[in-house]
């Protein structure tokens, strides 16, 4: 791997883990704080339909073009109308499909679901203009646009939250339309780029885009929407099942958030695992040692997560939602439990994705998503948002486990089963510290974060893991 590449994605993700958590913590979390639970679950009902579907705004365009512009064959310019004609088309056939889906469940915010809608295809097309900036090696530029919209959006409405005699109120339709304008100002930063370096830019009507482009993503395709349909199906469903002004959404999404947030890093992580480990398979010897060590970091951050989460689930309810109330807090703690599952699907379906094992992890994501979605029907009317945190855990483990056990007997990648104890160890031991933290009124925070940096220390101490050989490793081509 070249230095270069190496450097721009330790930018990539120090840039993403630098703005996305304020953006997570600091303003969408305080976004449902100022406009309350049932405003913002209805917000976050609406925009978990838009991101169900988003698989149709693509179906393989973006990776197709990708592939085809890194291999160099000089026909950038035909190849960027010619994808960008066929994503267009798609847009309008995504837009019509969620509309009808909303108009069906009963949805009447018509204006609030154009917008996220909207949101929702500029997103699209944003990630679109970036694939070329990766296939074509401008990896910092990429960096930064990745964070642009973020960025923008920490400035507007943070200064609306701090600010709200002078600069105004900030409410759910407004953050939308801020959230637009951000990815319309990234795509046109992205776009200025492409004109200026693509020979022989142009747009024309669509045309010449073979349906093999389609049919060859198309496992992918699914897979993502299944997956999506597993995690984001239960916020759409509580608000259309329960008629509680989308309280109970709202109080699912106060822990979704965190889950999300915590699994950036599993999402960042499985971008650099995918291309790494299929460039060196079958050669395990090549690529084993960092899929061991991503493991380690992902399920070790998890266990930390999850037992801070058991160990005081009021004081996080309290901490970031200024709210006490039991039933908040332990659907809150509840749903952190589907991380280290999540964070083993990021790494093992890696795995099964980049040795052209789609098939069964298709099969997989469709059997568990279809499970979640028909628990969840029969459960939220008794037992709402609560019902869909004991779901969303127990699938997303019963999912990993799956996973795990396939990537296995189709790959033959050993598991390091020796390391299971020491995970199990890492999590019992963070949860004594946070407990004796909390009975002698310690700063609640600073020892989590002494505790889980000793912790951290003395496990890869005792599992032999050496920074030295992980990057002689990542520096091989």
């Amino acid at each position: 791997m070249p230095r270069h590449f190496f450097r721009s994605l330790i930018l990539l993700v120090g840039l993403n883990l630098l703005v996305k958590p304020v953006w997570i913590f600091a303003i969408d979390r305080q976004v449902q704080n100022i406009t309350g639970f049932s405003s913002y679950g209805h917000y976050f009902a609406l925009l978990n339909l838009c991101i169900i579907l988003n698989f149709l705004l693509d179906l393989g365009i973006t990776s197709f073009f990708n592939r085809e512009v890194a291999s160099g064959n000089g026909h950038e310019g035909a190849l960027f109308t010619q994808a960008l004609s066929g994503k267009l088309i798609l847009s309008f056939i995504y837009a019509g499909m969620v509309f009808f889906i909303g108009v069906a469940s009963g949805i009447d915010d018509y204006s609030l679901l154009l917008m996220l809608i909207i949101m929702q295809v500029g997103s699209s097309f944003l990630l679109f203009l970036r694939s070329y900036l990766t296939a074509t090696q401008h990896y910092r530029t990429d960096a930064v646009i990745s964070v642009m919209d973020k960025l923008f959006v920490v400035i507007v409405v943070g200064s609306m939250i701090i600010y709200p005699m002078t600069v105004g109120h900030i409410t759910i339709q407004n953050f939308v339309l801020i959230q637009v304008a951000g990815i319309i100002l990234s795509s046109a930063v992205a776009l200025m780029f492409l004109v200026k370096n693509i020979p022989g830019f142009s747009f024309q009507p669509f045309r010449g885009l073979k349906k093999e482009i389609f049919f060859s993503s198309l496992p992918i395709a699914l897979n993502i929407f299944f997956v999506t349909l597993m995690t984001r199906a239960d916020g759409f469903l509580l608000e259309s099942i329960i008629n509680d002004d989308a309280r109970e959404a709202g109080i699912y999404a106060a822990g979704f958030r965190l889950l999300d947030a915590f699994n950036m890093v599993g999402f960042l992580m499985a971008g650099f695992l995918l291309p790494f480990m299929a460039r060196h398979w079958p050669n395990q010897n090549r690529f084993f040692a960092v899929l061991l060590t991503c493991r380690h970091l992902l399920v070790i951050g998890s266990m930390i997560v999850v037992a801070f989460a058991f160990a005081a689930p009021e004081y996080l309810s309290n901490l970031l939602y200024h709210n006490k109330d039991p039933y908040i807090s332990n659907v809150i703690m509840i749903v952190l439990f589907a991380l280290p599952g999540l964070s083993m699907i990021h790494i093992y379906g890696t795995a099964l994705t980049a040795t052209r094992n789609m098939r069964i992890y298709l099969v997989l994501s469709i059997i568990f998503s279809l499970l979640s979605v028909i628990l969840n029907l029969i459960f939220i009317p008794r037992y709402g948002a609560m019902a869909s945190a004991v779901i969303a855990c127990s699938i997303q483990t019963l999912y990993a486990l799956s996973v795990i056990y396939f990537a296995r007997m189709k790959t033959g990648i050993r598991l390091s089963l020796a390391f299971i104890p020491l995970y199990l160890v890492v999590g019992l031991s963070f949860y004594v510290i946070v407990k004796v933290a909390n009975f002698f009124h310690w700063n609640l925070m600073l020892s989590a974060g002494i505790g889980a940096l000793i912790i951290a220390i003395l496990f890869f101490y005792r599992s032999g893991f050496s920074i030295a050989q992980l990057r002689k490793l990542l520096a091989e081509k």
